[in-house]
């Protein structure tokens, strides 16, 4: 099911191209009207203390709801996807580019096929702020914020912290995939499963247009390149689209 009803999935288990392309829409225009901006921001407080600053707005993202055990059906259900886990042939190569490790496809993929779950432990904007601070300059952070439907009426409280996605330590392959600023051949979707509190929620990642076998496979991050105070830090970047908005980032500890 997809957000506001009806089914998001063909027979074939790939995504509808309606509904994918909507989902396209709001990340690449990115209109005024396809941001939430909150009253009091848990991103805006993460470092434990009252901010002045304004919430720079949450991008409103279509859901995915998947069957689940109270359903009656079974594994094989056809909306249960994500739950039925990789099935594609995926390789983690060293990149040409200088961009280290990626990932990409040994099959081709038609459009709106899943591809996998960006898997993570679950922790507070607190947590990871900590986590960041031991270890400054040492390793990579791999981390998701979790803010697709803030706002659902209830879905925030005043004392609500940020949620996070942390593949630092526990992940699986989606931790390789490159970040591209334009025509990434991914692009993640929120899906629910277990619970319908918008609070948690799958991170899935399906293909955007048909991917040939050996290439790789990339996917937009979503950061501010120009927000030093996020705690998801902006990189150099080396993506080489053409609309690319940190090749000029210098690497900061």
């Amino acid at each position: 099911m997809q957000s506001g009803g009806g089914f998001a999935y063909t027979p074939n288990g790939t995504l509808k191209i309606t509904f994918l392309e909507e989902c396209l829409s709001v990340i690449h225009e990115r209109k005024q009207h396809h941001y939430f901006c909150c009253k009091m921001c848990p991103l805006e407080n993460f470092r434990k203390k009252k901010s002045s600053n304004a919430c720079k707005g949450h991008l409103l993202q279509k859901f995915v709801k998947e069957c689940w055990s109270k359903c009656g059906c079974n594994k094989g259900c056809g909306n249960r996807i994500i739950q039925q886990g990789i099935s594609v042939k995926l390789q983690v190569f060293l990149t040409p580019e200088g961009k280290g490790w990626g990932l990409r496809t040994l099959e081709d993929l038609p459009r709106g096929a899943f591809v996998c779950e960006y898997v993570g432990e679950i922790v507070t904007s607190t947590e990871l702020f900590e986590r960041n601070m031991q270890s400054a300059g040492r390793k990579h952070t791999y981390t998701v914020l979790l803010d697709a439907n803030w706002s659902s009426k209830g879905v925030l409280k005043d004392d609500d912290e940020a949620l996070f996605l942390d593949a630092t330590v526990y992940g699986n392959v989606a931790r390789f995939i490159n970040h591209r600023c334009s025509d990434a051949t991914l692009v993640s979707i929120p899906v629910e499963v277990e619970t319908p509190d918008h609070h948690y929620y799958h991170v899935a990642l399906f293909t955007t247009r048909n991917v040939a076998a050996m290439e790789e496979l990339t996917w937009d991050y979503g950061i501010g390149f120009d927000d030093l105070d996020h705690p998801v830090k902006p990189f150099h970047c080396l993506c080489g689209s053409q609309l690319c908005c940190g090749s000029n980032r210098k690497v900061q500890a």
